[in-house]
C-alpha cells in the first residue's frame, strides 16, 4: 500500500490523504533532478529482468535505455545504492552489479568472490554506471551512452556515489575494501568496516558508442583520491550548496572494535573541486565529534547515533545558515537533530519530555521538514515542521493512521514509561503496560533485550509490542550497557564483558520492576524473549537464573561464541569479547601496504576456551524452562546450527529429567537473520503468543 498526501500551505481544511491500493512495483529507485524538471527511474520487476533506465521530463518520457544485457541487478539499498543527477542534468549515475569478467578460464565461474553478507547476499561487484543521453550523436543519430567506471585498484568496491555540484566529471563515493585475508566483512548493522570516502575524476573524453552498444569502461587512473584516513570507517557522502558554496559531508566511525559506536560528522569545502586533488586539512577535525559522557557541558547531548545514511535532501536554512537534519538516538528515544554546517552546533528539535520517537523523511531544502513520529500506543503519524524567521520550528500533523474503533480504543489503554535502574549507571528500561486491570492485579512481564549488542530499544510504535500488551502482558525493553544514545563511554564499557555486564544489567532491570510493583516473581510471571545478541542474553539469563523465568523464546540466537566459521562478521566474535581484530581500509596515498598490518586472528585453543566460557552454552545444564527456538535457515549472521545444536542439547537434557520441560524449534526455509518474511513473521508471532500463554496458564497446575 502507498498513501499520497496532498498538502498546500494555503489549505484551510488541512491536508487531503488519498490511499491507493497499488504502487508501481517495477520501480527500483527514482530521483527528481535539482531543477525539478526531470525524473530518473530505475525500472525492473522482482525477477530482475528486463531492466531499464528511464528519464522523464515534465511528465513525458524523454529517453530510456534497456540495460538488461549490460549489467546485473540495480542497487537501491542504503549501503551500495546510488542515483544522482549531474549538474547539467544530462547524465545520471547509479550502482548495479557488474557482469563477471569474460575469460576462457574454465574454472572462472567456480572461483570464490565474496559478497556483502547478511541482507546483501549475491551482491559481489557493485559498479558505478553513468548514463548520458546528450552526447554527440552516432551515425544513426543516437546520443545515448552508458559508461562503467573502473579504477586502478579493482579491489575497492564503490557505492553511495553522488555527482559533484560543480562538474559532470567529478564523483564522490564510499569505497569498501577487502580485509587482508580476502573478506568483505558484512556491513548491515555494522558501522566499523574498512571503508572510506573517495573522489573519482572521470576521463574527459566522451566514450565511443559501438554499433552493438557494448559498455566502454572509463578508466579513472591517477585522478582517484581517497579523502579519509584508513583507521576510520566512513559512509554516506552528501553534497549541499548554499550561497555559492558547496560542502561535502559524511559520517565516520572508528574502524574495528564495537560494531556500532558513536558517529562523527565531517565537512569539506568542495566549491572549487576539479581534476586536481582536494586539499585535506591536517588535522581534519570533525564538525560534530564524539561525546564520551553526556552532561551539562553538552546540554545532555549524548553524541551522534544516526542511521547508516544521511538523507540526500536533508538540509534546512535558518538565520544561522545551512544546517542538516538527521534522526539520532538520544537515550531510549530517537529524535530530530539540527546540525549547523557552519560551526557544528547541535540542536534537538523535539522536546525531551516527549516519549515519542521521530524519524526525518525529507526536507524541501529550505524551511520545511517532513517527519514521522510514533509511540508504543500511537502508530506512525506524518508531521510537517516549519522554521520561522527566528529559527524556531512549529509542528503540524499532516496524516494520522486510520484505525478501527476497537483497535484505537485498545491502543489508547497502553501506557509507557522509562525507568532508570539504580546501581547501574546509565541503564534504563522502557516499560510498556496495558490499562490498569484493578487493584492487586499484576500482569505477567516479558523481558525483551535488544540485539547488537549495540542496538537500542526505542519508544517507536511496534505492532508486535502493542498486540502483546493488549493480550495482557507488561513488556520491558532494557537498554543495557553498550546501547547507543548514552555516550561513547557507555558503549565501550561493554566491550570485553559480553555475557557478564549485559546479563547483570538485564536481571537488575527485571528485579527493579518487581521492587516497584510493576511486575512480580513467581510461576508464569516472568517471561523472556530476544533475537541475535538478545537471544544470546535470553539463553544466558535462563541458564544463570534458572528459577526466575517461566518460559523463553530465542530468535536466531548466538549460543557458542567460539564457533564463528560461517558468520559474515567473524570479527564480531573477537572484538566484542575483548580480542583485537585489525580493521583498516586503503591508504590515502596508496604507498602503505595492508600487509604491514597484523593479520586477522585465528581461533586458538585459548581464544576458543575464553569465548566458550562467555557463551550461553556454558550454562546449558542449568536450563529448565520451556524454550522455543525460531531459526532462519538462510541466516548469514548467526549460523542456524547454533540454535539447532542448542535445541538438540536441551532435548537430551530435558529427556533425562524426571519432570522434563519442553523444547521446540521452528525453522523457516529461505529466511535470514531478521525473520521478517510475511509467513515467518506471522508464524513467529502466533507461536510466541501460544508459548507464553501456556507458560502463564501452567502456573495454575503447579
Amino acid at each position: 500500500m502507498i498513501k499520497t498526501i496532498v498538502f498546500s500551505t494555503e489549505a484551510t481544511h488541512g491536508p487531503i490523504s488519498v490511499s491507493t491500493a497499488l504502487q508501481d512495483v517495477d520501480i527500483v529507485a527514482q530521483l527528481i533532478s535539482p531543477s525539478g524538471q526531470r525524473r530518473a527511474i530505475l525500472r525492473s520487476p522482482k525477477s530482475g529482468t528486463p531492466r531499464y533506465v528511464e528519464i522523464w521530463r515534465n511528465g513525458l518520457l524523454e529517453t530510456s535505455l534497456d540495460v538488461t544485457d549490460l549489467h546485473g541487478d540495480f542497487y537501491s539499498d542504503e549501503f551500495l545504492g546510488s542515483l544522482s543527477f549531474s549538474p547539467s542534468e544530462t547524465t545520471v549515475l547509479y550502482t548495479a552489479e557488474a557482469k563477471a569478467p569474460e575469460t576462457k578460464d574454465p574454472f572462472e565461474k567456480f572461483k570464490f568472490t565474496p559478497d556483502f553478507g547478511e541482507g546483501l547476499t549475491g551482491k559481489r561487484r557493485p559498479v558505478i554506471f553513468i548514463f548520458n543521453w546528450e552526447n554527440p550523436p552516432s551515425e544513426d543519430g543516437d546520443k545515448r551512452t552508458l559508461v562503467q567506471i573502473t579504477t586502478p585498484d579493482g579491489d575497492t568496491r564503490f557505492g553511495q556515489a553522488v555527482f559533484s555540484s560543480n562538474s559532470d566529471k567529478v564523483i564522490y563515493a564510499t569505497g569498501y575494501d577487502f580485509t587482508a585475508d580476502g573478506r568483505i566483512l558484512g556491513i548491515k548493522g555494522c558501522f566499523n568496516r574498512p571503508s572510506g570516502i573517495w573522489k573519482l575524476n572521470i576521463a574527459s573524453e566522451p566514450p565511443t558508442r559501438t554499433d552493438d552498444f557494448k559498455i566502454r569502461p572509463v578508466k579513472v587512473d591517477a585522478s582517484v583520491q581517497k579523502l579519509t584516513p584508513r583507521h576510520v570507517s566512513c559512509r554516506s557522502p552528501r553534497i549541499f550548496t548554499h550561497n555559492g558554496r558547496s560542502t561535502l559531508i559524511w559520517l565516520s566511525s572508528a574502524s574495528g572494535g564495537a560494531h556500532l559506536a558513536s558517529s562523527t560528522l565531517y565537512s569539506l569545502d568542495v566549491t572549487n573541486d576539479s581534476s586536481e586533488p582536494l586539499n585535506i586539512p591536517s588535522p581534519h577535525e570533525p564538525l560534530v565529534g564524539i561525546v564520551d559522557t553526556p552532561g551539562p557541558q553538552t546540554n545532555g547531548f549524548p553524541g551522534l547515533y544516526p542511521t547508516y545514511n544521511i538523507l540526500p535532501d536533508a538540509t534546512a536554512i535558518s538565520p544561522a545558515g545551512l544546517s542538516v537534519l538527521v534522526s539520532s538516538h538520544w537515550g531510549s528515544r530517537t529524535t530530530v537533530l539540527q546540525i549547523s554546517l557552519k560551526d557544528g552546533l547541535v540542536r534537538d528539535l523535539i522536546p525531551i519530555s516527549t516519549l515519542y520517537s521521530w524519524s526525518v523523511l525529507a526536507t524541501d531544502g529550505f524551511t520545511r521538514v517532513i517527519c514521522s513520529c510514533s509511540s508504543p500506543s500511537l502508530p506512525y503519524e506524518i508531521v510537517l515542521g516549519e522554521f520561522d524567521e527566528t529559527g524556531a520550528i512549529s509542528w503540524r500533523v499532516l496524516d494520522k493512521p486510520e484505525l478501527p474503533e476497537d483497535v484505537s480504543s485498545a491502543l489508547a489503554g497502553i501506557r509507557t514509561k522509562i525507568v532508570r535502574i539504580p546501581g547501574r549507571p546509565g541503564v534504563e528500561t522502557i516499560v510498556v503496560q496495558g490499562a490498569n486491570r484493578g487493584s492487586g492485579t499484576i500482569p505477567p512481564c516479558i523481558l525483551s533485550p535488544h540485539g547488537g549488542p549495540h542496538g537500542a530499544s526505542t519508544t517507536a510504535f511496534s505492532p508486535t509490542t502493542a498486540a502483546l500488551v493488549i493480550e495482557g502482558y507488561t513488556i520491558s525493553f532494557p537498554n543495557y550497557t553498550g546501547s547507543p544514545g548514552y555516550g561513547e563511554a557507555f558503549i565501550q564499557a561493554l566491550v570485553g564483558r559480553c555475557g557478564e555486564l549485559d546479563v547483570q544489567d538485564c536481571i537488575a532491570s527485571a528485579r527493579h520492576l518487581i521492587s516497584l510493583g510493576i511486575s512480580k516473581e513467581g510461576p508464569g510471571m516472568q517471561l523472556i524473549t530476544g533475537g541475535s545478541h538478545g537471544g544470546f542474553l535470553t539463553a544466558h539469563l535462563v541458564g544463570q537464573f534458572p528459577n526466575f523465568f517461566s518460559a523463553a523464546i530465542l530468535r536466531n540466537p548466538v549460543i557458542s561464541v567460539g564457533e564463528i566459521s560461517t558468520s559474515d562478521i567473524p570479527d564480531w566474535y573477537f572484538s566484542e569479547f575483548g580480542f583485537d581484530y585489525p580493521v583498516f581500509s586503503s591508504s590515502m596515498s596508496n604507498t602503505e601496504q595492508l600487509a604491514s598490518y597484523p593479520n586477522p586472528p585465528l581461533v586458538t585453543p585459548m581464544t576458543f576456551a575464553t569465548l566458550q566460557a562467555a557463551s550461553p552454552v556454558a550454562y546449558i545444564d542449568a536450563v529448565s524452562v520451556p524454550v522455543l527456538l525460531l531459526i532462519g535457515a538462510e541466516d548469514r549472521r548467526v549460523s542456524p546450527t547454533q540454535g539447532i545444536e542448542y535445541y538438540h542439547a536441551l532435548k537430551a537434557r530435558y529427556s533425562a529429567k524426571s519432570k522434563a520441560s519442553k523444547v521446540e524449534m521452528l525453522v523457516f526455509e529461505g529466511e535470514s537473520h531478521p525473520l521478517d518474511g510475511v509467513e515467518a513473521a506471522k508464524a513467529s508471532f502466533e507461536a510466541t503468543v501460544q508459548w507464553f500463554r501456556e507458560a502463564v496458564n501452567s502456573k495454575n497446575h503447579l
